[in-house]
């Protein structure tokens, strides 16, 4: 065993050690509870722990209903944060979901903005006020580790916040822990050798998706219900997926990112990550993306491009483009029976034009994006990051990242009059040619990757889950060659998928961001009712 296999096998160990304490005993689930148990969706509301109050303000509302309730006063903000603390520990000790737990901080300040309020009754309550809001591990929260899985970081707390985070504090929210990720961000399983696994709590064998995986599998346990992840290539995207949410990946540097934990060589250009929300409906995302936009983001971070939030409304007659696959990878049975009740119920329901599409030189594309991620790390690799392919890429000339430049530019021109030519306001296919998948099998990033590529924002909206229904088909089924072939046989049945979510992604226009979210709370009616 090599020094550096014992150096982090110690240090996650006294993590966990850590993370334990920061669970009072009367939040500890009784032994036995998951026993031969793949989905745990039921036990934070039957395990005893949570009282009525408390199983009710977690899994009645969502962020838009409870906010008003904590501004007039129906519930104290230390009711609601000490009830969304007690579900998180829940979530945490079911699926291994959180990195950091800083419950007593979070209820401290739930007191000091109930008094604050007491003592000033008439005075104007911030946006966000006393709403409680989970966070990806690589934010920055001051006095607390932003190890993003890595040993090597561990025992470093941060000693000031990410820019968002004062943002966010600004404005009323109640932050209380931070949610796991892959190692080096850069996989669709949320593993790493510090803190482990996170599992789906839906189904124990299927990954909750990366790298804000974390952050997936804590919401569907609403231990949140409203929390902030990161993407590149789908980080936002594929988690909602895999745990049947919505996520929004906005256009890049709209919601300010500084002083996170960013495992990205120093000085790299190119794609860019976004900031964005998970949550548990369509207006949560509204709500949230209103509330940055409205804060003033250039007051926090020099690199935030602060729009203004003009209360947009859709236009009377949506034009929707439908793309049934990418052309790289066929859509398994499930996803395409997703796709079509997505787009009969959009038909049925809803005053829109429905026009369908093809994607041009996806495989191009995705390989570009492939190409400007580079890796850095020290700890031993875990399989998911082994098996991306992401530590084979090659070194870089200075004169390639010219030409990748050249090529995402022609590409971006190319993506804007395919738009514009069919007079589109959004764009509605898979978000992956599959669902969730087993562990350490998730194979490629092509549906969610290539509008990071280009920076076009984009939503996942759930529509169903698996059912019987979803047989397994002919191989031959698999359009575009042998990778594709092997990716489409991943799906093996009903039974080996049991209850994973089926979702559809919906694309805008870059930096028109609100008229996505409005677009697509049209098409979330239509597709889930209100």
């Amino acid at each position: 065993m090599s020094s550096i296999t014992k150096d982090y096998r110690a240090i996650a160990a006294q993590k966990a050690i850590e993370q334990r304490s920061k669970i009072p005993k009367a939040w500890l689930i009784p032994p036995g509870t998951t026993k031969d148990v793949t989905n745990v969706m039921h036990i934070p509301n039957t395990c005893g722990i949570l009282n009525d109050l408390e199983c009710d303000l977690t899994s009645n509302y969502d962020a838009t209903a409870l906010l008003p309730k904590l501004k007039d006063g129906t519930f104290s903000v230390e009711q609601v944060t000490v009830a969304f603390c007690k579900r998180a520990a829940i979530a945490h000790q079911l699926v291994n979901c959180l990195t950091e737990m800083f419950f007593n901080k979070a209820i401290e300040r739930a007191r000091e903005l109930d008094a604050k309020r007491r003592a000033n009754p008439k005075e104007p309550l911030p946006p966000l006020f006393g709403l409680p809001i989970s966070l990806k591990d690589t934010f920055q929260v001051v006095g607390e580790d932003a190890s993003a899985g890595l040993a090597c970081y561990v025992d470093e707390p941060a000693e000031e916040n990410s820019t968002l985070v004062s943002l966010l504090l600004d404005i009323g929210a109640v932050l209380y822990c931070k949610t796991n990720i892959p190692q080096m961000l850069m996989t669709a399983d949320s593993d790493n050798n510090v803190f482990g696994r996170t599992l789906n709590p839906r189904n124990s064998h299927l990954t909750a998706g990366g790298s804000t995986g974390g952050e997936g599998a804590l919401l569907a346990l609403r231990g949140s219900i409203l929390g902030v992840g990161t993407d590149i290539g789908g980080s936002i995207r594929i988690p909602a997926l895999c745990n049947g949410l919505y996520g929004f990946k906005p256009s890049a540097d709209l919601i300010p990112q500084g002083s996170g934990r960013d495992l990205r060589v120093p000085g790299t250009v190119g794609v860019l990550p976004s900031t964005g929300p998970l949550a548990t409906s369509v207006r949560d995302c509204s709500l949230f993306l209103k509330a940055i936009f409205q804060a003033g983001t250039w007051k926090y971070d020099s690199k935030a491009i602060s729009l203004p939030w003009v209360n947009l409304k859709a236009r009377e007659r949506l034009r929707i483009g439908i793309v049934e696959n990418d052309g790289v990878f066929t859509p398994s049975p499930p996803v395409r029976r997703g796709l079509g009740i997505a787009a009969d119920r959009i038909r049925q329901k809803s005053d829109v034009e429905i026009i369908h599409l093809k994607l041009p030189n996806v495989k191009e594309h995705y390989k570009d994006l492939f190409s400007y991620l580079s890796l850095s790390g020290c700890d031993p690799v875990v399989p998911s990051l082994e098996a991306i392919g992401l530590l084979s890429i090659p070194a870089k000339s200075l004169q390639s990242f010219f030409d990748l430049n050249v090529r995402r530019g022609e590409a971006v021109n190319s993506y804007l009059k395919l738009f514009r030519d069919n007079d589109l306001d959004a764009i509605l296919m898979p978000p992956a040619p599959h669902t969730t998948m087993p562990l350490d099998t998730w194979p490629t990033a092509t549906y969610t990757g290539l509008w990071n590529y280009l920076d076009y924002p984009a939503i996942t909206i759930p529509v169903d889950q698996v059912r019987q229904e979803d047989v397994v088909d002919d191989l031959s089924n698999a359009k575009f060659g042998e990778e594709d072939v092997k990716v489409y046989g991943l799906y093996t049945g009903p039974e080996s998928y049991k209850d994973a979510p089926v979702c559809v992604q919906l694309v805008g226009y870059r930096h028109a961001d609100e008229a996505l979210v409005n677009t697509a709370a049209i098409l979330d009616r239509a597709i889930n009712g209100d």
